[in-house]
Order: C-alpha cells, then sequence, then structure tokens
C-alpha cells in the first residue's frame, strides 16, 4: 500500500482530469508489463481506476466525473491524499497455475442443451453439491468477451435471509427466495470501460451458465437487473461492491420439482428470423 500526497490537475485542453503519480507505477508494484489496475482511496473516498503511462516512467491515473464530484472537484488544482494498492493483482509470471476446482461430468452435448433448456422457477429443497456449483462457474468463466478481458465477476449467494431479502424486493425474482443458491453476474468498468462489451461479456457469461445448469439436470432462471432501478441499487450496497462494478444479471439455481419442467420440446425453426447477405 502506496501513502503519498499530490494535487488533481486538468490539463491544459481540459479534457482529462488526472493525478499524477510521483512514483514509477512498474517498479513499485513489480509489473513488468501489462495494465496496472489500482485501488485506494483518495480524501477517504474509495476508488478504483486504471493507471496511463506518460514515458520515462512516468504514470497518471484519470479521474472521472463521478469521483470529481464526490471531491469537490471544481477545476482548479485540488490537493488530495491518497492510499493506492493493486486491485486484483495478477498471477506473477512463471508462477505455476492455480488448481482447477473438482468438476461435475455431464453427459448431455451441448445442440440438446440448448434446444431444451427452459426457465425454471420452483425448485426442490436439495442442495447442489460444490462440484455443480464449480461447474457452472467455470462455465461462467469461459466465456467470449471483447478482447478476451473477461470483465466479469461471480457471487454465490447461498445464505438464505439474503436470498429472502433480495426477493422480497422485485417481484420478478420471487423464485430466489426457493432457490438453493443465486449467483450475481457483475460487470467490473475497470476493465471493460465500454458499457455495451461488459454488458455483452456478462450476458454470454449468464447464457453459459444457464445451458450448464441445465446440463446437469438443474434448474435455473436469469434475471434481469435494471440500471439505475432500486433492484440494482439493493444488490450494490447489499453486496458491499466496490467501485466501478455493476450487478447485470441474477440466476436463481436448484434441483427443479417435477412439475416444474415441461417436457423437452426443441424450438421452432423460424426461416423468417433468417437473412442472408442482406436484409
Amino acid at each position: 500500500m502506496q501513502t503519498f500526497h499530490a494535487e488533481i490537475l486538468k490539463d491544459t485542453a481540459g479534457r482529462l482530469t488526472y493525478l499524477p503519480l510521483p512514483f514509477s507505477a512498474r517498479e513499485i508494484f513489480h509489473q513488468p508489463k501489462g495494465t496496472i489496475y489500482v485501488q485506494g482511496t483518495i480524501n477517504g473516498i474509495p476508488y478504483r481506476s486504471r493507471l496511463l503511462s506518460r514515458g520515462s516512467g512516468c504514470y497518471i491515473m484519470l479521474i472521472d466525473k463521478v469521483l470529481q464530484k464526490s471531491l469537490g472537484f471544481c477545476g482548479l488544482p485540488l490537493p488530495v491524499s491518497v492510499t493506492m494498492s493493486l486491485d486484483a493483482p495478477a498471477q506473477p509470471s512463471g508462477s505455476p497455475a492455480a488448481p482447477s476446482p473438482s468438476l461435475s461430468p455431464c453427459a448431455m452435448d451441448t445442440i440438446t442443451a440448448v434446444k431444451t433448456r427452459t426457465s425454471v422457477r420452483h425448485y426442490t429443497d436439495a442442495p447442489i453439491t460444490p462440484d455443480a456449483l464449480n461447474t457452472l462457474l467455470y462455465a461462467g468463466m469461459c466465456a467470449p468477451s471483447a478482447k478476451n478481458k473477461r470483465p466479469w465477476h461471480f457471487l454465490l449467494l447461498e445464505d438464505r435471509n439474503l436470498l429472502t431479502e433480495l426477493s422480497d424486493a422485485n417481484p420478478n425474482a420471487r423464485m430466489l427466495s426457493g432457490a438453493a443458491c443465486g449467483i450475481v453476474v457483475c460487470g467490473d468498468r475497470n476493465i471493460e470501460g465500454t458499457n455495451d462489451f461488459l454488458c455483452e461479456a456478462c450476458a454470454a457469461a449468464t447464457q453459459n451458465i444457464l445451458l450448464c445448469a441445465h446440463s446437469l439436470a438443474l434448474g435455473a432462471v436469469w434475471c434481469g437487473v435494471l440500471p439505475h432501478s432500486p433492484w440494482q441499487k439493493l444488490l450494490t450496497q447489499t453486496l458491499n461492491l466496490p467501485p466501478k462494478v455493476s450487478p447485470i444479471t441474477v440466476i436463481a439455481l436448484g434441483h427443479p420439482v417435477p412439475s416444474a419442467t415441461s417436457p423437452e420440446k426443441a424450438a421452432t425453426w423460424d426461416s423468417a428470423k433468417l437473412h442472408r447477405a442482406t436484409w
């Protein structure tokens, strides 16, 4: 953890508001290459950001509008007290990879899972095994993302009181109260700054989890999280999400009760939805 005093400045063109660092970030944080992600506080206000190189070992941190407002920055040099450390530091180069968790086997082929998956909202009291949970989470981590940034985080919710609280706050998520667990798929804007790409990556991760759940004979349903909605605010506050991390989707999971699963029926082929070359 680095502690220092500096000034927040605005460049002469008025486009960038930034904090110059009084040290070489690569040397201090032992990051020989790649983007340096940092977190800490400025005047006691938490932040998360990336560092930009200005050459010759000089680095700056951009200050976004939300943080500017929190700090009361008005365009004039602002003296601040800063703490800074690496945010989710990458595994050191050359170190052994972390062992993969134990996963559950599955005999269902991909196209069958795609054709027969349905949303399941009613569950038994049976718990989901740790291996099955690891398999679901790993499926989410295997999703595609722009430039392979993988800007997602997964929060596994198993506390019954918490699931009930989230369920009671959203009539479209009532099934959470009876689910064995929930997975909140969060997007990290510190990793992916383009919101559309962030949502696409988290949506792909969500679909992977849904298909994996179905292939493991589990039931699941995707609960959407509207931006700036009261439920999004509740999720952010209740789950203590850090700056620049937002809940994108919530997945309810459990063993389906027999009446909750409809007969396997493939979606019909709709030629009206197909266009070749042009519309």
